[in-house]
């Protein structure tokens, strides 16, 4: 189709019509609008990019500076819980060592009571050197109170001349007391146990 007009007879000099001009004219601009868009898409994802890394930046400094101080509360309470717990075991032990050392004592002070209980009572038959064997002083017995049907008895001999012959044997059932003071040797037979009064 061809248009007649004033721009006619110029387009048709040049050999073109205005048809030609618009359709070389619309490629250069159809490109030069493409590459403007898509430089305007590049910048606009660069800057999408650019935000989100700055975002993420950011939110990764932030998580950072959480998960720093989150392990540095974790660190203070682990401290201040060893503190508490070392002050705790601590207190507690020198408590226990206290109560070992009550018991300790009182150990001690039974050991002396039961060693002098053992060292002033006497049970077995036989004969008992005072002095040596059992130490002199005032001896007392409760007797056996008729439980295994046997008499108690016993015999106090001056010198050691006599232990070999003593004199006959007292023979008793219930209590008695006797004073070893003087006497070299104390013979008991029966069961009757014979403590020795503190003096």
């Amino acid at each position: 189709m061809v248009i007649t007009g004033a721009g006619s007879t110029r387009a048709k000099e040049k050999g073109r019509t205005m048809n030609d001009e618009r359709l070389t004219a619309l490629p250069r601009k159809r490109r030069r609008v493409r590459n403007i868009l898509a430089v305007a898409a590049a910048v606009v994802v660069i800057g999408a990019l650019a935000g989100l890394a700055t975002i993420a930046l950011l939110d990764n400094a932030t998580l950072r500076s959480q998960v720093t101080m989150a392990n540095a509360r974790a660190a203070n309470a682990v401290s201040a819980a060893q503190a508490a717990a070392q002050k705790d075991y601590q207190t507690r032990n020198a408590a226990l060592n206290r109560q070992a050392a009550g018991l300790n004592r009182q150990r001690l002070v039974i050991a002396a009571e039961l060693g002098e209980l053992q060292a002033n009572t006497i049970r077995a038959d036989g004969l008992y050197v005072v002095g040596h064997d059992i130490k002199s002083g005032t001896w007392h017995t409760v007797g056996d109170g008729h439980l295994s049907g046997n008499l108690c008895r016993f015999t106090m001999t001056g010198s050691a001349n006599r232990s070999n012959n003593p004199p006959g044997p007292v023979y008793f059932d219930g209590p008695w007391t006797v004073n070893l003071s003087g006497v070299y040797a104390f013979y008991i037979y029966g069961p009757c146990t014979w403590i020795r009064e503190p003096s």
